[in-house]
């Protein structure tokens, strides 16, 4: 028998599979459109049906790299269910093709530890909390949500929702995360309390790999044989000034993957085959 490899951990940042923001769409449509995020009160399933399907085929894809021999998986999430329900059909996937999973000690979410099973593990830094869906709503290109409950906001955030709006709608970047890039600095001066990608950068990304790095060292001293690939699914709204200043790119898909890796002492990445150190 061929001596086991030594743990060799890479971390996968993902982007959620298509969805339908169901929470979304009813918190904008009722009395209260400004009313903060509930993590654990979301409407599921939240991934359409052309959403499920790319999940499984991505994972397909994902999993066909990797082997139950030699790779160990263990995963984590977003608190928000359309990256849950992507990171379960991952896990479900895995499990099918003999992969063994990690379960955390605390999956810190009903919802996660439901419907993964108690092997999803959320993290903060992966989630997006909005405090206020109806100024997110700025950033959607071209097509807006056609029930937003406008009798419900008061005249003076219609007029400053309105301001900001034309900002956006006037260089319309054709994504969410592309108009969030080109155009958050400028709605924060309307709309102070939202952060911009930069401050998500220097924020939640940024916390991101220094989790990158804490897990390295932490796999590499577990005595585990198995190489450890931590799979973590989230959003785009963190990610979006990494991807301009590292890779050249505006927006990441649905499904598609940053990798991951350190090597003395610095996290590097690949994202659409290109490789770059990140600060």
């Amino acid at each position: 028998m061929s001596e086991m490899p030594g743990p060799d951990p890479e971390v996968f940042l993902a982007r959620h599979s298509q969805a339908a923001y169901k929470s979304f769409s009813e918190t904008i449509g009722s009395e209260n459109p400004q009313s903060p995020y509930d993590p654990e009160s979301q409407i599921t399933p939240d991934l359409t049906e052309a959403g499920a399907k790319l999940a499984h085929e991505k994972a397909e894809q994902f999993l066909d790299l990797l082997h139950p021999e030699t790779d160990l998986l263990f995963f984590v999430s977003s608190n928000e269910a359309r990256a849950l329900e992507t990171a379960n059909i991952y896990r479900q996937i895995a499990h099918s093709r003999g992969f063994e999973v990690i379960s955390p000690d605390n999956p810190r979410s009903k919802l996660a530890a439901t419907l993964g099973e108690g092997e999803i593990r959320v993290i903060d830094n992966l989630s997006i909390n909005s405090k206020n869906p109806l100024i997110d709503s700025l950033f959607n290109p071209v097509r807006m949500p056609s029930n937003t409950n406008w009798g419900a906001v008061d005249r003076e955030t219609k007029d400053k929702w309105d301001a900001a709006r034309a900002i956006v709608s006037s260089d319309d970047r054709g994504s969410w995360g592309s108009n969030f890039h080109a155009h958050s600095h400028e709605v924060k001066e309307i709309f102070p309390e939202i952060k911009t990608a930069e401050e998500l950068y220097e924020g939640k990304f940024q916390n991101l790999m220094r989790l990158v790095k804490w897990a390295d060292k932490k796999v590499r001293g577990s005595g585990l044989e198995k190489n450890v690939k931590i799979l973590a699914f989230g959003h785009e709204n963190y990610l979006v000034v990494a991807l301009d200043r590292y890779f050249h790119e505006h927006n990441i898909n649905n499904c598609e993957t940053i990798r991951l890796k350190v090597e003395d002492r610095i996290v590097k990445g690949e994202f659409h085959d290109k490789e770059a150190e990140i600060g």
